[in-house]
């Protein structure tokens, strides 16, 4: 046998690809001098946010004061998704002088699901005092509504104005609210953002306080051409004959708005011309998320192939232009082929942009889109066999849901379902929802990017089967009363790949076999669980509990969705060595969402 330190180099370097930044510390620092200099990369960066609790405390505590001879650290991420209570424990540690001295030279933070008291801590307990900081990313999944004004306030008045900062991206609820930002306020470090905010009028007033922006991605909760807010800043601005672009940098830009009240093209005209600049901007993305009436003025306008062409060309710089609408209802034919030919001009032909309609056969829908389509939108599927070979634009797409509840006139079958996924090159997620079919008789899609394989309200599915013709995923998501051989365990088969497990209705006299269940898993980091819980006393449950958790000693995460609050905080604690965190969130089995980091 090899000897391991006999390869070389570079059949190490792709060894240790497929290796975390712990497990390649981990298992190789210090082994001699050629290990450590291979390990340079992963000592400058890592990831906690798939460490477990005592993986964390380990790397805090240990590997980093031995990272810190040599190397030093300069991108880190955390947060609450995975692993709750993170960021509250990272907030205690950094307290400590000699481990806070570990991360001075931190130029990228990316911090996940942070809660808000936790969040103004870790701000500014650490990210302020960070001198070397460029790269900042915030992603917020769940905000209280009480909560919003602070988390604007605390974003506007503290993040933005970070001095170092290059490249800011924050995600974010219902979008922010930037109508306080003083007028005279400016940001001139930062030259990338992507930002979600409330409404147009927040952008207007971000381009003018960003004038050295490169890149900029916003999406916008609410376009309202109606808002006299907008108008007068419109008006304000037409007033200034010497000023065209406040961006005469940039270079990017993505627009993307979930929904439109009152709509005049007139109005995002003035807009763009505010953002785009005529010598710099060459790429300018448009995207409306949510579907608008056909009987409304709105789809006239921005279907109007003509006034996009004097819109775009004005800007003599711009070599890519896409387009993505959503139409609720059908176009009359006669209407569709007239609006086709106004984006067949002259001018759409030299640049090479070509259009295209998509039609939704169950409920009429049209996505009109630029061709191909590069955006990564949720597609919900449920078409016939035509329409998926002459319209289907899915070449770029990352998460494909098919959906066939209702589907009368038509049936989907395993052409086509074969055809679908070997068009899908680049994705990393699927959602199959009422499909009807012999999966079993299917050749294994070996697509590399997909990840994550979600199932419901399919009968009878053989899990078997499922894992055979998708062998690359290690993320499954589906009910456990409707696999079929769960409890066929005499010839029972060990599914390694899967990391990631989502199992919802199981009953609560399940739980022994649950774990019987489970051991199909060996290497499970990530188990969720939604339980009717409403007949088992805690004692019984937590019992159950504490053996999943003593037999899988790779388990990061448990996150469980109960039907009834437990009857004994202290109880739990106990079980779990105080390692228990519990915070209550709406979700659609209208309980309590536990959460626990062993």
């Amino acid at each position: 046998m090899t000897n391991l330190s006999n390869l070389p180099d570079e059949i190490l370097c792709n060894i240790f690809e497929y290796l975390s930044s712990f497990d390649a510390i981990y298992s190789f620092i210090n082994l001699n001098k050629r290990f450590n200099c291979l390990l340079i990369s992963f000592k400058q960066q890592i990831d906690l946010t798939y460490l477990s609790y005592d993986q964390f405390l380990y790397y805090m505590k240990n590997i980093l004061p031995i990272i810190n001879q040599d190397e030093l650290l300069y991108v880190l991420k955390l947060g609450n998704q995975r692993t709750p209570g993170q960021i509250e424990l990272f907030n205690s540690l950094i307290d400590d002088k000699n481990c806070r001295s570990y991360f001075n030279n931190i130029d990228q933070v990316i911090i996940e699901s942070p809660r808000l008291n936790e969040f103004i801590n870790f701000v500014n307990k650490f990210l302020l005092s960070l001198s070397e900081l460029i790269t900042l990313t915030i992603k917020i999944d769940y905000v209280n509504d009480p909560d919003f004004p602070t988390w604007t306030k605390f974003l506007t008045n503290t993040i933005l104005p970070i001095a170092t900062l290059i490249k800011l991206s924050i995600e974010i609820p219902n979008g922010l609210v930037l109508s306080r930002l003083p007028d005279s306020i400016m940001f001139p470090s930062l030259m990338d953002i992507t930002l979600n905010v409330t409404l147009v009028t927040d952008l207007l007033i971000l381009i003018q306080s960003t004038p050295n922006l490169r890149n900029l991605s916003i999406r916008i909760g609410w376009w309202t051409s109606g808002d006299q807010t907008l108008v007068k800043m419109i008006k304000k601005m037409c007033e200034d004959h010497n000023r065209t672009s406040y961006l005469i940098h940039l270079k990017k830009f993505h627009l993307s708005i979930d929904s439109i009240l009152t709509f005049q093209f007139e109005h995002l005209e003035q807009v763009l011309y505010r953002i785009m600049n005529n010598e710099t901007t060459y790429n300018f993305n448009f995207i409306l998320r949510n579907a608008i009436s056909r009987n409304n003025e709105l789809v006239t306008q921005l279907l109007d192939g003509k006034r996009w062409e004097n819109l775009l060309s004005s800007y003599s710089s711009l070599i890519q232009f896409d387009l993505f609408i959503r139409i609720t209802d059908s176009l009359k034919l006669e209407q569709e082929n007239f609006n086709m030919n106004l984006f067949q001009t002259k001018y759409f032909l030299t640049k090479k942009w070509q259009f295209s309609y998509f039609k939704y056969s169950r409920n009429d829908n049209i996505i009109f889109y630029s061709n191909p389509c590069k955006n990564e939108e949720l597609f919900d599927i449920s078409i016939d066999n035509l329409e998926i070979v002459n319209h289907f634009p899915i070449n770029y797409i990352s998460h494909l849901l098919i959906d066939q509840t209702n589907t009368k006139n038509y049936k989907f079958n395993l052409s086509i379902f074969d055809f679908i996924l070997n068009q899908c090159l680049n994705l990393r997620q699927l959602t199959l929802i009422h499909i009807d079919i012999n999966l079993s008789i299917i050749k294994p899609f070996n697509i590399p990017s997909l990840h994550t394989l979600q199932i419901e309200k399919i009968r009878n599915i053989n899990l078997s089967n499922v894992l055979q013709l998708f062998p690359l995923i290690n993320t499954l998501f589906l009910s456990y009363l409707t696999i079929d051989d769960q409890n066929r365990l005499s010839n029972i088969h060990r599914y390694n790949r899967i990391i990631e497990l989502s199992l919802i209705d199981i009953p609560s006299n399940c739980m022994d076999k649950v774990q019987l269940f489970l051991n199909q898993f060996p290497n499970l980091y990530y188990l969720y669980m939604h339980i009717s819980n409403q007949r088992m006393d805690d004692e019984y449950f937590l019992r159950n509990l504490k053996e999943i958790t003593e037999k899988f000693p790779s388990l990061i995460y448990l996150k469980l969705k109960l039907e009834k609050d437990i009857n004994s905080i202290d109880l739990w604690n106990e079980v779990f060595n105080n390692r228990m965190k519990m915070y209550l969130k709406e979700n659609v089995f209208g309980g309590v969402l536990k959460h626990l980091w062993f």
